[in-house]
């Protein structure tokens, strides 16, 4: 997960916004001084108006930081309780952080059954790599379909999880893994799965989704179409994919989060009813970084390990968010891996908000943006470039 600030005293549109209907404000009270205690109230509105849109605290806007706050305590305190559901519709973890979320199946152009997620505020759909690969980040094609596809997507993310040993010889002295564990591997993962997730938002690229119908219909419609286009691309570039239906990606979001809806964000980690998941940061500014990385991951001995990078256009180049997450069944043992991965520099500190961190490494490339960035009153998080190619490694290795 990307770790900077965002941009300083940087004015974005919506602050100038605010900034212009303030200086409105001013202007019509003192014009109209003379009509009574209105005019009064209408410049002393304008004034307010400025002053929180200007009111700084500690290095950055006032009003970011209350909305900051308001979150954080949101998240904070009383455990989080999945909201009963059948058990087909019910995605765990996923469905705790994510309440709205909604999964529906919709035909592609290819013919092919696609599943196309909604979580209130975007759609998404996911595609596959085959089983042992572990992809590279596929910047050349994903620029530029982010910059040209007609369908105006908002994101791809990357998806990579890593499986450890079983942890029975820690629950019950199992012998087989108790040997497995001091055989030689070599630090590789027992197995590897990977994925990618094509975001759109309709607050992004209106237009995509009322060309097709629009609402909601119209919205899976341009997603079934930007990852059309985008597995074309892949697919050029020598890396097959495979589409996702509606059961498989509701399959996929339990799995990659926790099939118990029970938690609570604590310091350094979630714990919850099943497994404990911490979330750490990470930095990658290209391939090199991706590959280290994922290579550092490898030798990882919890049950599994997620990592996520998602990718957003920024000017004409790429935005590479990371972060990963650490799961096990153990809480000591997930805590003791999480600090050997900081210790040996493998990831940053452990994420500040472990719900958003959660969030942030399941396949839903969630969020591409924040609402404050983009309504245009800032810029969240800094570009860091990823200028590697498109390619896929086998298992072990990231080309």
């Amino acid at each position: 997960m990307s770790t900077a600030n965002g941009s300083g005293a940087r004015l974005g549109r919506g602050r100038l916004v605010a900034l212009q209907a303030a200086l409105g404000c001013l202007l019509a009270g003192a014009a109209y001084h003379d009509s009574g205690p209105w005019g009064y109230a209408v410049a002393a509105a304008g004034a307010l108006l400025a002053a929180c849109a200007l009111l700084r605290r500690r290095g950055g806007w006032a009003d970011q930081r209350l909305l900051e706050r308001v979150r954080h305590r949101s998240l904070a305190a009383p455990p989080h309780s999945a909201p009963p559901r059948d058990a087909a519709d019910d995605l765990g973890v996923a469905h705790t952080v994510l309440p709205a979320l909604d999964v529906a199946e919709v035909a592609d152009r290819n013919g092919y059954d696609l599943g196309v997620l909604a979580d209130g505020r975007g759609f998404a759909a996911v595609v596959e790599f085959p089983g042992g690969t572990v992809p590279s980040v596929p910047a050349g094609p994903v620029a530029q379909w982010l910059a040209d596809d007609p369908a105006g997507p908002a994101a791809a993310q990357l998806v990579v999880e890593q499986f450890g040993v079983p942890p029975w010889d820690f629950h019950y002295r199992y012998q087989p893994t108790i040997c497995y564990r001091q055989l030689p591997a070599g630090g590789r993962p027992v197995a590897v799965r990977s994925w990618l997730v094509v975001r759109h938002e309709p607050l992004e690229a209106p237009e995509a989704a009322d060309r097709r119908g629009g609402g909601a219909a119209g919205a899976r419609a341009a997603v079934a179409a930007a990852t059309a286009r985008l597995r074309a691309r892949l697919a050029a570039a020598g890396v097959p994919t495979t589409p996702l239906d509606a059961e498989a990606l509701r399959d996929l979001l339990r799995q990659t989060g926790d099939t118990s809806g029970e938690g609570k964000a604590l310091a350094g980690s979630w714990a919850g009813a099943a497994a404990t998941h911490c979330t750490l940061t990470a930095r990658v500014s290209g391939q090199a970084d991706w590959a280290r990385l994922l290579g550092g991951l490898a030798a990882c001995t919890a049950d599994r390990v997620i990592t996520a990078a998602t990718l957003t256009r920024d000017g004409k180049g790429l935005r590479v968010q990371a972060a990963v997450r650490v799961v096990s069944t153990l809480a000591q043992h997930a805590a003791s891996e999480r600090d050997r991965l900081v210790r040996a520099g493998v990831v940053g500190p452990p994420a500040a908000d472990q719900a958003a961190g959660l969030l942030a490494t399941l396949p839903v490339a969630h969020p591409s943006r924040s609402l404050v960035e983009a309504a245009g009153f800032g810029r969240a998080t800094a570009p860091a470039p990823a200028t590697a190619p498109a390619a896929a490694a086998p298992e072990g290795g990231a080309g």
